[in-house]
């Protein structure tokens, strides 16, 4: 099938699960437009979601048949329901006018599809990760999917985003090196079309270009930006900027712009990820963050609508637009639980597909329904319970079966400390920064143009306030206080963040009586700085006993809300703004955009080799092409092998590549399991079971016996251990791993070969350096 052709029944698929959700969300009383958006990012989700919760309880078949059985129920009974009450006409006009959703959706996923064609590879960072975990979802004919580099073990991740794709690729017949870039396409496009929705609910004018505007701008926010970085690389040394690779250049250095120092137990320096929405697109990891983007802003959506509901209570004026505030009477009293519960569904699937993203989105909801106006504490609570409530339903299935990875072992606290329950947990999983943190320099690289633009809008919200204004006193104090806390500190982001939430505080004080969707917008601004002024303080203890993941998901998913808050709030307060310094602010935030507008452009050019060949959508390409043995072996296994064979080939390091190999392509590519694959990335998954880190241990101590001192003591005990299927011999397998893994320095695969013929096993496979052992089956 021809990469056109691919994608145009990819996106076919896509359109068709998002007409088959659009029923259920209008018939939980969403209005037409956020139900458009939200079927359009998060349609394939929601099909794909009962499924999962059943299989991952039951074992029922996760296959094309009952994929299809569920989509073709779910759309069924949906619309059967609409033309039961008579409403196919209404339904029928809603589809026509969202056209233009429908043309942004898919004009975006052919606009990332076609950039994503001059570079696919599927090599380099987690890649051949997430690679390995769709191909087990794939594969593999039942939930939850096994872990293709721990054999006998189902993954320890948070993977629904993968087996949403992968029922995707299923249906389609599609293999997983093109779905993933697919994957990514419809991400993309989900990801821009959730977001203008969001934007243009909070826009408070009724006006159409108005609406357009502010969703337009937030479109550039969270995909046509970058941060300061790049121009700040550009001021420095120009020339070697431009001249750079996109890894060497700003292209990469981008995303590391905070470096942490003065840790007391090590004095190196560790860099700290610093992704925004633009980084992740262009580098194209179909990572946790970026799968869950769609299901946060859905989340996002559903809470503005709840925020528009307190409307209802207002007496009917006109201009009325149906379409996005809930002034129909009809529906007054149903809508206080049905969005809250749709809201705990999307916050559900955000658990099982991002579980970092999960703090920072109930704090954004607790703070836009607290900010609500005429909004009783009573009603506040009951909602935020449901949310909660149905959000830990959703997630059941997933957290039943994961054992958290993340926080210090028990035996770092006081016994007294550890046996408390709550507060043992806590100090377990949360941990203080002892070290320097952040300067003002990397704080406002990092964060400039998305801070710039939201001080401005704040401070235009001050000058547009009908309230009595702030005294000088006053602000010169709060000023001044900010101030001498930070540099007393060290914490810049006390003056940076700090000051700002204070005057933002303020704001939702004196405007609490204004429009439900300006406070949703403050509120979520409200949630971005503090989350980002937390981590200066607090970050969640992994593997890796610093903040460097914190401040990734934090700062990531901050950046969106941003994108999303901004526009809005800075419309509206410019337009009411009647003075000379508007015309200041319009300027001062122009300038800070075009700081950072070289990002995107400059990034795209360099990843893209300045769109030197179209190479199409294969990810696995390059393997093709550089060792087409071993990518016809895996081909052979594919159509050759049951989904739950067991194939072993050498262990793997993490991040491993030998010229244009990955270590372990075989269980990344097929998603048939393997003993033992990435061992770093194994560990920091398996850390919180200690049965777990003892057999991988294990593992890798037989596996080195057995690739480089394979004997009949050893070879027989370690196949028949691990129910092994074949055994693949290739390239890593005879010459190792590389200089910059310590694993398989000495690999003996002629005496390998020879130690299986000894006991049973047989060639069923060759291809140049490939040789596939099995065992003979004797009749």
């Amino acid at each position: 099938m021809r990469d056109l052709e691919l994608a145009v029944l990819w996106q076919a698929i896509w359109l068709a699960a998002a007409a088959a959700t659009v029923p259920w969300l209008r018939w939980l009383h969403l209005p037409a437009r956020p139900a458009q958006g939200i079927a359009l990012a998060a349609g394939p989700a929601l099909v794909v979601l009962p499924l999962w919760w059943v299989g991952m309880l039951s074992g029922i078949p996760f296959t094309r048949a009952t994929l299809f059985l569920v989509s073709s129920l779910l759309a069924l009974v949906g619309w059967g329901l609409v033309i039961a009450r008579g409403q196919s006409w209404q339904s029928l006009t809603e589809i026509i006018r969202a056209w233009p959703l429908l043309l942004v959706h898919t004009g975006a996923f052919a606009l990332y599809a076609l950039f994503r064609s001059y570079n696919p590879a599927i090599r380099y960072t987690e890649k051949p990760m997430e690679l390995a975990f769709l191909s087990a979802a794939w594969a593999n004919p039942h939930l939850p999917p096994p872990d293709p580099w721990f054999a006998g073990r189902p993954i320890n991740y948070y993977t629904f985003g993968y087996v949403e794709f992968g029922a995707i690729a299923k249906t389609l017949g599609c293999l997983p090196e093109f779905a993933f870039n697919l994957a990514l396409a419809s991400l993309f496009a989900s990801a821009v079309t959730a977001a203008y929705v969001a934007a243009w609910l909070l826009h408070t004018g009724y006006g159409a270009k108005a609406r357009v505007l502010v969703g337009t701008l937030a479109l550039f926010l969270l995909v046509g930006i970058g941060n300061w970085q790049t121009a700040w690389l550009l001021l420095q040394d120009p020339r070697g900027a431009l001249a750079a690779s996109w890894w060497a250049g700003p292209g990469w250095q981008a995303s590391r712009v905070i470096v942490d120092s003065g840790f007391p137990w090590d004095s190196t320096p560790r860099p700290t990820i610093n992704e925004f929405p633009s980084f992740s697109f262009v580098l194209g990891d179909l990572h946790p963050h970026i799968l869950s983007l769609p299901l946060y802003l859905s989340f996002l959506i559903v809470l503005i609508a709840l925020a528009q509901a307190a409307r209802v209570s207002e007496p009917l004026t006109l201009p009325i637009d149906k379409s996005t505030c809930h002034l129909c009477q009809a529906h007054v009293g149903r809508e206080r639980w049905t969005l809250p519960l749709l809201a705990g569904i999307f916050l559900g699937c955000l658990w099982i597909t991002n579980t970092w993203g999960v703090p920072l989105a109930t704090m954004t909801a607790g703070l836009i329904l607290l900010a609500r106006p005429r909004s009783s504490i009573r009603m506040t609570v009951v909602q935020g319970a449901l949310i909660l409530s149905a959000a830990a339903f959703v997630a059941f299935p997933f957290q039943a079966n994961y054992v958290p990875a993340y926080g210090a072992p028990a035996e770092e606290l006081p016994a007294f400390l550890a046996r408390v329950p709550v507060a043992g947990w806590f100090l377990r999983t949360v941990g203080i920064v002892v070290w320097e943190r952040s300067s003002f320099g990397e704080l406002l690289r990092t964060h400039g143009p998305l801070l710039v633009s939201g001080l401005v809008a704040l401070v235009a919200t001050f000058r547009a306030s009908e309230h009595q204004p702030v005294r000088p006193a006053v602000l010169a104090s709060a000023v001044g206080f900010a101030l001498v806390a930070g540099l007393a500190s060290a914490t810049p982001a006390l003056v940076v963040f700090g000051l700002p939430l204070a005057g933002l505080a303020w704001v939702l004080w004196r405007e609490r009586t204004a429009a439900p969707e300006r406070l949703a917008a403050l509120a979520m601004l409200a949630a971005a700085w503090s989350a980002i002024l937390a981590v200066e303080f607090f970050y969640l203890r992994d593997v890796f006993g610093d903040r460097m993941n914190t401040v990734f998901k934090v700062y990531f998913d901050a950046w969106v809300l941003q994108a999303i808050a901004v526009p809005p709030l800075l419309l509206h307060a410019l337009a009411n703004w009647k003075s000379w310094g508007k015309s200041m602010a319009i300027a001062v935030v122009g300038f800070s955009l075009l700081a950072a507008a070289p990002y995107t452009p400059l990034s795209v050019w360099k990843w893209t080799d300045g769109f030197a060949q179209l190479i199409g959508l294969d990810g696995l390409a390059y393997l093709r092409q550089a060792h087409p043995d071993e990518f016809r072996a895996i081909t052979w296994l594919r159509e050759s092998t049951r989904p739950d064979a067991v194939v072993l080939e050498a262990p793997g390091c993490s991040y491993g590549m030998v010229g244009a190999l990955p270590h372990n392509r075989v269980s990344m590519a097929t998603g048939r399991a393997t003993i033992l694959g990435w061992e770093g990335h194994e560990y920091q998954w398996r850390r919180g079971s200690a049965r777990d880190l003892a057999t991988l241990q294990k593992r890798r101590e037989l596996l080195l016996r057995f690739f480089q001192e394979p004997g009949m003591e050893t070879v027989p005990s370690v196949l028949s251990t691990y129910g092994i299927s074949y055994v693949f011999v290739g390239t890593l397998e005879r010459t190792g791993l590389g200089p910059n893994c310590p694993f398989l320095r000495s690999p003996a695969a002629e005496a390998l070969g020879t130690v299986l013929q000894q006991i049973g096993w047989a060639p069923v496979y060759q291809d140049g350096a490939v040789t596939i052992y099995a065992p003979v089956v004797r009749r």
